[in-house]
């Protein structure tokens, strides 16, 4: 009787769960269109500065769309990959880069500190691109489970309580 209690609470807070996940999937996908919206509208001209922040705003939307496939993921197999974390660090590192770069190929007077926390900037951002892009590469070549590699099943976890809980009876 108590192991149906706790798998009848399980599946209750499981479709609560998912009802959260589904109205963040949609915050998600209308903030990623506000946000496109307002980069294009406050697109001035073809000017360095206004093209850097119309494509700094564009690989936000990126990141901002990762988050929600990742999230539409879950929703319909109830795991989580890995991947897509790899690639919104990677997205964002390279925003990053291309922001430091816009700022000082449109800044008229670069004092000696600077550049030199720039070229630090750049340097830090650039091996963090390099080890994300590494990390997907081995986690795409890992022997793993047959469904993913780099997956937690909700499935898995789920047995494992249920093996847990059968066992203490």
């Amino acid at each position: 009787m108590e192991k149906n209690r706790i798998v009848q609470l399980t599946d209750w807070l499981r479709k609560l769960s998912d009802l959260f996940h589904i109205v963040i999937a949609i915050s998600l996908l209308i903030s990623a269109a506000m946000i496109l919206v307002n980069a294009f509208t406050h697109f001035k001209s073809f000017a360095s500065d206004s093209v850097s922040h119309l494509i700094n705003e564009i690989l936000f939307v990126l990141i901002v769309m990762e988050i929600f496939i990742t999230v539409i993921t879950y929703l319909r197999e109830h795991r989580v990959t890995f991947q897509p974390f790899l690639v919104v660090g990677i997205i964002a590192s390279i925003r990053k880069i291309l922001t430091v770069e816009a700022h000082l190929s449109v800044e008229e007077m670069i004092t000696g500190e600077m550049f030199t926390r720039s070229m630090i900037d750049l340097g830090v951002n650039t091996g963090i691109v390099f080890i994300l892009v590494f990390s997907f590469y081995l986690l795409a070549k890992a022997p793993g489970p047959s469904e993913c590699a780099g997956c937690l099943g909700v499935e898995k976890v789920t047995r494992k309580i249920e093996e847990l809980l059968s066992d203490k009876k």
